[in-house]
């Protein structure tokens, strides 16, 4: 009897130390923002017009912080696969510009696509959405 306390304190121990592992605590969170300020994006869809098969197009979205309060990107959604994005991961300051590139890898795709990314920040909206497009040919 007195082993079965043993293995039933090493399991109830082990069940504490395996849940405090997983609790997301070393996550590196943003701290949540209390002043939205504004964004003005130079364009907010790009056609890469033609593309071959198999070819990969970027371009990008330049933008100003033209409000009062520092610009947090909080999240970039490229919507699949196909599309990836590089963005701001410090913020930016009022007044001051960025971009945000976005790139479409056309492997697998025939005809004319359009891909929504959707950018995510301290703003009035909460989120932008900027289009690209494409007509790929095989």
């Amino acid at each position: 009897m007195g082993q079965n306390k043993i293995v039933c304190i090493i399991l109830v121990l082990a069940i504490f130390l395996l849940g405090g592992c997983h609790s997301g605590a070393s996550k590196k969170q943003k701290m949540p923002v209390k002043n939205n300020t504004q964004v003005t994006f130079e364009k907010t869809s790009h056609v890469f017009g033609k593309v071959i098969g198999g070819e990969t197009v970027g371009c990008y979205f330049g933008f100003t912080n033209t409000g009062k309060y520092p610009l947090l990107i909080n999240k970039v959604d490229p919507g699949c696969g196909c599309t990836s994005v590089k963005y701001p991961q410090e913020p930016v300051l009022p007044g001051q510009k960025a971009e945000i590139e976005v790139r479409f890898d056309s492997s697998g795709f025939s005809g004319y696509q359009y891909k929504v990314i959707q950018v995510y920040a301290n703003i009035e909206d909460k989120m932008k959405e900027l289009v690209v497009s494409a007509n790929v040919i095989n």
